[in-house]
């Protein structure tokens, strides 16, 4: 449930930052990325990272957005090992379903994290897509 939580914890970093509450929406994208840290999900943090960069820059909060970019880059330092790699995830992303069998979900092999050398993670229900 620490992916989920992520998921959530990112949803009210933009609903604060709609409302325009700087500080609760950098503190809940904190949390998210430590969320997604603990579950394992750097690709999900790396998609999402420069929109709350960009969002947090546009704020005039430029200090907070490196202070979260070096976060994540130091934290995630090594944390990609067991993801395919070059002509490895070239050949299983070219072998992904379509579809992810457990949701329906388009298996976009650009929005997929990687859970192992052979198991795809959907994006959008978290469950396990294997290459045919």
């Amino acid at each position: 449930m620490i992916a989920p939580a992520g998921d959530l914890a990112l949803r009210a970093a933009r609903c604060y930052l709609n409302l325009d509450d700087l500080d609760k929406a950098d503190e809940r994208a904190k949390r998210a990325t430590r969320l997604f840290i603990k579950a394992r999900k750097p690709r999900k943090v790396r998609r999402l990272l420069p929109k709350v960069t960009e969002a947090l820059e546009r704020h005039g909060r430029q200090a907070d957005a490196d202070a979260l970019r070096r976060e994540v880059e130091e934290t995630f330092k090594g944390l990609m090992e067991g993801q395919p790699r070059g002509r490895l995830a070239a050949q299983m992303a070219a072998r992904l379903p379509a579809k992810c069998p457990n949701c329906g979900a388009p298996a976009k092999p650009k929005e997929v994290s990687w859970a192992g050398p052979a198991t795809a993670e959907c994006p959008y229900c978290g469950g396990a897509i294997k290459p045919e």
